[in-house]
């Protein structure tokens, strides 16, 4: 495992890059898979991602709200997927995971430029 400067750390949430790998179909590009761990009760700041992703719960349950006319709550938990909208506002991403006392970790994979943050703070 490692960390990249490229993936800002906001709000004690962790975050590691499992993997990066070049796409030699899509020059300047890389597939990245990211781990987040919240620690309980934390809410990640408001910001945005530049590319959609692909994400899976392996522990705990996130609420999810994206900025816009369908800003609907999501609720995802353990063994479930989602996608992180590109672009939008992601005005809320909470564990709430035990009530708020319990761990929450989720896989996130991108296709996106080398050297790219993949999440930009707002706040």
């Amino acid at each position: 495992m490692s960390t990249n400067s490229s993936v800002p750390s906001t709000s004690n949430i962790q975050r590691q890059i499992l993997q990066q790998i070049p796409i030699p179909a899509l020059p300047g590009y890389e597939s990245r898979l990211v781990l987040l761990t919240y620690p309980p009760g934390v809410n990640a700041p408001v910001h945005t991602h530049p590319v959609a992703a692909t994400g899976y719960v392996l522990e705990g349950s996130v609420l999810s709200q994206w900025d816009g006319p369908d800003s609907l709550e999501e609720f995802y938990t353990a063994g479930d997927s989602f996608v992180d909208h590109g672009t939008r506002v992601h005005v809320r991403s909470e564990n709430v995971s035990q009530g708020g006392t319990g761990v929450l970790r989720m896989l996130i994979s991108y296709v996106i430029k080398v050297g790219e943050a993949n999440v930009n703070a707002l706040e």
